[in-house]
């Protein structure tokens, strides 16, 4: 990494960093054969997540 680039860099990293962790936290493979069972788990998931983050959310914030 260049020395001119690192303030960009760091900057960039601030913003990735909450984007990122959502991604990294969901499994990547699947464990159903077709896609809309597929689908369905994905969406489970995501809304299992969702919900957890709202709640956070709502404790700190009182949204």
């Amino acid at each position: 990494m260049k020395n001119k680039n690192k303030g960009r860099d760091s900057f960039i990293a601030k913003m990735r960093s909450p984007y990122e962790r959502v991604f990294s936290q969901t499994n990547h493979r699947t464990r159903y054969k077709g896609v809309a069972k597929n689908q369905f788990a994905m969406f489970m998931e995501s809304l299992a997540f969702n919900l957890k983050r709202m709640v956070i959310l709502n404790e700190e914030y009182g949204f």
